[in-house]
């Protein structure tokens, strides 16, 4: 008589085990990005947020798969790089300023990627601005679980948002319709700040001269860059403007 074969379940790994994989794999590659401050800091950092990210993610929908540290490492790099791009093509600047702290804005946070990946990277104050109260408390909850002093959550709609001219970036991810950002950043940014949209390689930005102009946003850019996440190639994109 046969014995049936007695199927076993894997164990979830914990937050801090898939944590811990998530450092391991940003750790051999961040050196090569240029933008970090301290890379120790950078990956103590991420490695609070992939912890947090893991307990709170599959309660409120935060990514698809926030215990997978390959969602997470990709969400991660998918956050700086472009960053990198407008530095080394000197559409950004973050030299180091005598007059005032650089001034960030992150509009529609969500998980935390860009706005808590580049307040962990780079000196500057961070806004965090998320609509989604539970989401707005993941993040507050994120930015003290990763140490971070520079950033700021405001629970508001981005279109409600009371802003005067004074920021050096506004960034936002996954971003469907640009108009309502463009009337954002214009009155956000500063004389020469930067607009940076994240977007997927596909996604076009022909049509919106109008509305950018509008808004004050001139010299648009496109950069395209290509990063694995799991066993494939992703093509993305990243889209800026400069604030006239």
């Amino acid at each position: 008589m046969k014995r049936s074969a007695k199927k076993t379940r894997k164990k979830p790994r914990s937050p801090d085990e898939i944590a811990a994989e998530v450092r391991a794999q940003l750790a051999p590659a961040i050196s090569g990005i240029g933008v970090i401050a301290k890379n120790s800091e950078f990956l103590n950092r991420i490695e609070r947020l992939a912890a947090t990210l893991a307990l709170w993610g599959p309660k409120i929908n935060l990514t698809a798969h926030p215990s997978d540290p390959d969602e997470i490492v990709f969400h991660v790099f998918d956050s700086i790089i472009p960053v990198s791009i407008a530095v080394s093509s000197k559409i950004l600047r973050l030299s180091a300023r005598i007059d005032r702290e650089r001034r960030f804005l992150d509009i529609g946070s969500g998980a935390g990627f860009p706005g808590l990946v580049i307040a962990a990277a780079i000196n500057a104050q961070v806004t965090l601005v998320e609509a989604r109260r539970k989401r707005a408390t993941f993040l507050s909850e994120a930015a003290v679980e990763m140490g971070l002093r520079n950033v700021r959550v405001q629970c508001v709609r981005a279109e409600s948002l009371d802003v005067s001219d004074g920021f050096d970036l506004v960034t936002a991810r996954a971003v469907g319709n640009p108009a309502g950002i463009f009337e954002i950043a214009g009155r956000a940014l500063h004389p020469g700040g930067v607009l940076m949209l994240y977007a997927s390689a596909e996604q076009k930005f022909d049509d919106d001269g109008a509305a950018a102009a509008a808004a004050g946003l001139v010299n648009p850019s496109v950069a395209g860059y290509d990063l694995r996440h799991g066993r494939q190639m992703v093509s993305r994109a990243v889209a800026t403007w400069s604030r006239r």
